[in-house]
């Protein structure tokens, strides 16, 4: 299953496509980095956010969906992140 998700980023106003079936290893690779190197902080708040974290699952960077709760929202959160290069 192919699935192109949008990104629209408000300050230039240009949208990018993103194609799950490609780029979905970068992309969890890319959160994993920003997480062990501690860019990120999570507020309490988005408990479901860190439910979805906690229950992950992968296998060489291929997000095993069955195995993770709110997959949607990590889905979200990864493309969050695609604007962001840290190196």
């Amino acid at each position: 299953m192919k699935v192109i998700v949008l990104l629209i980023f408000h300050h230039s106003m240009e949208i990018l496509p993103v194609n799950f079936s490609t780029e979905h290893k970068s992309m969890l690779s890319h959160l994993y980095m920003m997480i062990n190197k501690g860019y990120l902080a999570i507020p309490e708040k988005y408990d479901k956010l860190i439910v979805s974290l906690r229950t992950a699952q992968a296998k060489e960077y291929s997000l095993d969906k069955e195995q993770t709760s709110y997959d949607d929202l990590l889905d979200a959160f990864r493309l969050s992140l695609k604007g962001y290069n840290i190196k």
